[in-house]
């Protein structure tokens, strides 16, 4: 195991991470505040159509080839070479399928333009995935880690300058074809030097055999995230939409957190999973502790704040999301609490039980929006969501529980929960000042009692701040 190179590949993908999430986070609050509940809404609509269909392009090859090349790298040419021929033409085939039910899906002649663009751009973005998961199966995810932010970087610029000069919403999306555009051939021009691709269609059957579990799940998981979008989008005014998009698109931003953690552990999990199931199982119950207290407290604060930071982000311009905020924000914490459980299946070779689990959470996810909006209006997709998301968790701890070993996560709870409510009375007490300023003191308190009472916490405070005084003294 080289500690060394894991540790390269979490500096890498949590800095440029954070501040690529951070970057888009404020240039989408920009484009929400610029655009307004209409175009926004058509924004968010055109965005969870081609961003849902695109998703079929994924066979599960990618992560496959994460599987096998991180445990043999003789494998990764054939893998490699493999899994772009299949994404190429499944990502043309994607993008047919939205230029044909656009029309029936009776969206209005801006977010059909908006599909043309987004549906050309997404395709080139697909691809740039596959060498992202290539590099991963290599451990060189800091590579991926600057494309991705490179990618984020020119999306941010270009999209300011069209905010800027006063163009409409088509012109935003206009930027994202020109990015995934050139960052596709900047990807080629490095590649040159990695790997020669090589294509055995003789094997291309076996390996989409193989990969089909992690590309039902990829496509299950990532169009539960679309999902509540997508279904408004066909059910109500683009105004709707807005409003609803305004709040979950903010807890949306947060998601990548528990991604962010997993995947430099994900070649070394694989290994685990097969050799030392003890190892795992107590690296898993770490990883559990440290998303719940990030995804507990994340929420919390979001439910406590949610009116002062829809008006402070948007401008008075979607007061009407508040209370959708205060009940997704909940999404945020059941997803780090089950992000881990989850992987768990994925790494000891139960990859379809978890795919039988998001499977069944998207069927049920659309028969509760559908029931619920027609009973309580835009709050029933908010209230589904959640349900939902705590379906899931449960489903994972259960399956793990039964089928892999007795994890043991309870126990890491109760601090980070007493932490968690002494900093939402903080917060609360503190919800006349702004915000900003109201979330960091109370999340000020919060990580003092965290490092004062506990040790594993205690240890991650003291290697920030060692590893801040090398930096000042640098």
């Amino acid at each position: 195991m080289d500690t060394r190179l894991i540790a390269k590949n979490a500096a890498a993908l949590g800095i440029s991470g954070v501040l690529a999430k951070a970057i888009s986070a404020v240039v989408g609050i920009f484009v929400t505040r610029y655009l307004g509940p209409g175009p926004f809404g058509d924004y968010s609509s055109a965005y969870a159509f081609v961003g849902t269909i695109i998703l079929f392009a994924e066979l599960g090859l990618s992560q496959l080839m994460v599987q096998d090349g991180s445990r043999d790298a003789s494998v990764l040419p054939r893998y490699f070479g493999n899994t772009l021929f299949v994404k190429a033409l499944m990502s043309v085939l994607c993008l047919m399928v939205m230029l044909i039910f656009m029309f029936p899906a009776g969206y209005n002649s801006t977010v059909k333009t908006m599909i043309v663009v987004l549906g050309v751009a997404v395709c080139f973005n697909a691809m740039n995935q596959s060498v992202y998961n290539y590099y991963q199966a290599v451990q060189k995810l800091y590579l991926a880690a600057g494309f991705q932010f490179l990618t984020t970087f020119l999306i941010a610029i270009l999209t300011l300058a069209v905010i800027v000069s006063g163009r409409g919403v088509v012109s935003i999306t206009v930027t994202h074809l020109i990015t995934y555009l050139l960052i596709s051939i900047l990807i080629l021009a490095a590649l040159k030097k990695e790997i020669r691709p090589r294509i055995d269609l003789g094997s291309v059957a076996l390996m989409i055999k193989r990969g089909l579990p992690f590309g039902i799940h990829r496509l299950f998981y990532n169009t539960f995230s679309q999902l509540s979008i997508l279904v408004l989008s066909l059910t109500v005014s683009n105004v709707e939409v807005g409003i609803y998009s305004a709040a979950y698109k903010l807890v949306l931003m947060l998601i990548f957190l528990p991604s962010l953690m997993t995947s430099a552990l994900y070649p070394i999990l694989y290994q685990l999973g097969d050799t030392d199931k003890r190892s795992h199982m107590a690296t898993t119950e770490k990883v559990f502790k440290v998303l719940s207290g990030i995804g507990l407290p994340g929420s919390v604060l979001i439910f406590v704040l949610a009116g002062p930071l829809i008006q402070w982000l948007y401008a008075g311009k979607f007061d009407q999301s508040i209370p959708i905020l205060m009940v997704v924000a909940w999404f945020f914490a059941l997803e780090c609490i089950s992000f881990s459980l989850g992987d768990v299946l994925t790494t000891t070779n139960h990859q379809w039980q978890r795919t039988l689990v998001q499977g069944s959470a998207l069927v049920l996810l659309f028969v509760l929006i559908m029931v619920l909006t027609r009973l309580v209006g835009l709050m029933g997709a908010a209230y589904a969501l959640i349900i939902v998301e705590g379906y899931i968790f449960l489903s994972y701890y259960i399956l793990v529980r039964k089928g892999v070993y007795k994890i043991r996560i309870w126990r890491q709870l109760p601090l980070i929960i007493i932490a968690s409510l002494i900093m939402a009375a903080i917060a609360w007490l503190l919800r006349g000042w702004h915000p900003i300023i109201s979330a960091a003191l109370a999340g000020i308190v919060y990580c003092g009692i965290l490092i004062a009472l506990d040790k594993d916490f205690r240890k991650i405070g003291k290697y920030l701040w060692n590893l801040k005084n090398v930096r000042g003294k640098k």
